[in-house]
């Protein structure tokens, strides 16, 4: 699909071995190598991508032009609809190309975050589940009815004081998708 990752595998597990997948999306200004310390060490066998999201940023990058508190919300969901779909389409096919027991799990930190929330709200049927971290999806990304109906189970995380993606904005997303 184009996109650059780091991938690994989680206790010892053999690289031909058909494994769960896990995908992990940094936030802005990180990179995979950073981000993987932080489930390299899973106590399960897993198949883990972590894929570098598309533009420079500091010093690491970034996955869409708009930040998190950017008021342009329309201008912020273009921006990950692009990374959405190239997501999607370049973990469905790493997916089909490794040995993989069931659909990938997705997570992300952050902007990794909003784009777990955004690729289980538009792409939901390539997913098992979807755990975003402080992150939320734009209003105008939360699916209809009938592509809500296609969500893998979703837990989103978030701490009530991050100073970056206010926590009232994802409690109002997770109750838009609930419903």
């Amino acid at each position: 699909g184009g996109l650059e990752y780091l991938e690994f595998r989680t206790a010892g597990a053999p690289m031909d071995a058909p494994l769960p997948m896990l995908v992990a999306i940094h936030g802005l200004g990180d990179e995979p190598v950073n981000f993987a310390n932080l489930v390299r060490d899973l106590p399960v066998p897993a198949r883990v991508i972590v894929p570098r999201a598309i533009d420079n940023y500091e010093p690491g990058w970034s996955w869409f032009p708009l930040r998190a508190r950017d008021p342009d919300v329309e201008g912020l969901a273009k921006g990950m609809v692009i990374a959405t779909d190239l997501l999607a389409e370049s973990i469905s096919s790493l997916a089909a190309t490794r040995p993989t027991q069931g659909k990938p799990v997705v997570t992300g930190f952050s902007q990794g975050g909003m784009l777990s929330f955004a690729l289980a709200a538009q792409h939901g049927d390539l997913w098992s589940a979807a755990i975003p971290v402080s992150g939320w999806l734009p209003p105008p990304l939360w699916p209809d009815k009938k592509r809500a109906a296609t969500m893998p189970p979703l837990v989103a995380l978030h701490g009530t004081e991050d100073p970056a993606l206010k926590y009232p904005k994802t409690v109002a997303c997770v109750e838009a998708l609930t419903q």
